[in-house]
């Protein structure tokens, strides 16, 4: 469940995130567990936010939020005008809003970044060639990590959990 999304709020946010405090539910049983999971996390920074995943209802949510010293950025899964995307909405320190909409059309960008880090790793086409940050495998141990500290915290009642650190 979700460790995509938890790979987005990372590279959302730009730092680790240090702790979580979560609660997860299996609410529909054609889904498998857990289908629905909030938690509140803390970045190395102090900063705090929320995750919130639910696909379970009639209209599935995926949210992040974070609250920093500079303002408010909130994105959210959403659909405009029929296509699949992310809204996006900041409140700066000053009070001034904004929102825009991001078309989402799955892992076209991602795939291009795979097969053009093969490629070049490969035929040594490009001298001292550095692949992706986001597709070492470190990072994805870093992604899981925040996701079984999510479950932990869920199974002690939502008792603050400190991430692994990789």
């Amino acid at each position: 469940m979700g460790v995509h999304f938890v790979a987005g709020l990372r590279m959302l946010v730009g730092c680790e995130i240090a702790s979580v405090s979560s609660i997860a539910r299996h609410v529909d049983s054609a889904l498998p567990p857990p289908d629905n999971l909030c938690s509140l996390f803390q970045l190395e920074n102090g900063c705090a936010g929320v995750f919130l995943f639910a696909v379970n209802s009639k209209s599935p949510k995926i949210l992040w939020r974070v609250d920093g010293t500079k303002g408010a950025v909130q994105v959210e899964r959403s659909v405009d005008h029929g296509k699949h995307g992310y809204m996006v909405s900041f409140c700066s320190e000053k009070g001034e809003f904004t929102k825009t909409f991001h078309p989402f059309c799955g892992v076209n960008e991602e795939l291009k970044a795979f097969v053009r880090d093969i490629s070049n790793a490969s035929t040594g086409a490009i001298a001292d060639y550095k692949p992706e940050p986001r597709y070492l495998y470190i990072e994805g141990a870093r992604d899981v990590a925040v996701l079984e500290a999510m479950l932990e915290s869920s199974s002690k009642q939502g008792s603050t959990v400190q991430v692994k650190n990789f």
